[in-house]
Order: structure tokens, then sequence, then C-alpha cells
């Protein structure tokens, strides 16, 4: 279950349904993984969901070390700390930057 949201895009898609600064093509995979998030508990359920190579689940390093990462499409990714079956800071963004 999402406990927080980061972030204008990502808010702007959970209330609006879209987000000016990101790009309309992919609003509807952004929104099923935000819903898959909403729906799963246990990490390896999304480990499930998440098997199609280009959705690229993994955990980052450096000053992200404590975040995981989906990709909706390159650049675009879903960063989000998980914890005890719930998913924290849930961001929608570029973390390459």
């Amino acid at each position: 279950m999402i406990r927080s949201i980061s972030g204008k895009i990502t808010k702007d898609i959970v209330n609006k349904g879209a987000s000016k600064k990101f790009p309309e093509r992919l609003n509807k995979r952004a929104i099923f993984l935000l819903m898959a998030l909403s729906d799963i508990s246990d990490m390896a359920d999304l480990k499930k969901i998440c098997e199609p190579p280009s959705l690229k689940l993994h955990k980052l390093k450096g000053n992200l070390k404590e975040y995981w990462s989906i990709t909706i499409e390159k650049p675009w990714c879903i960063i989000f700390k998980y914890s005890k079956g719930d998913f924290y800071e849930v961001e929608i963004g570029d973390y390459h930057d």
C-alpha cells in the first residue's frame, strides 16, 4: 500500500490523472504501476508484476540507496522506499538528472 507520495508530477497524476510536466502517452502505464503499488503489500508480488525486463525493478545506489526504482519508460521512473509491506515517498521523475 502507498503510504506517502512526493513530487508535483506524482501528485498531479494521482489527483488529476495527468501532469503537464509528464508525457501524456505514458500516463496509463504510470497509473497502472501506481495502482499496483497501492494493491501490493509484498515485494515478491511486485517482482512478479515487474518481470517484463522493460520495468527494471531494482534497488538504487549512492545517495538514493534507500530507494527502489521501476522504469516507466526511460528516463521516467517511479522511485520509492519499501518497508514492511508499505511504499513511502513514491515519486515519478527522472532521478538520473
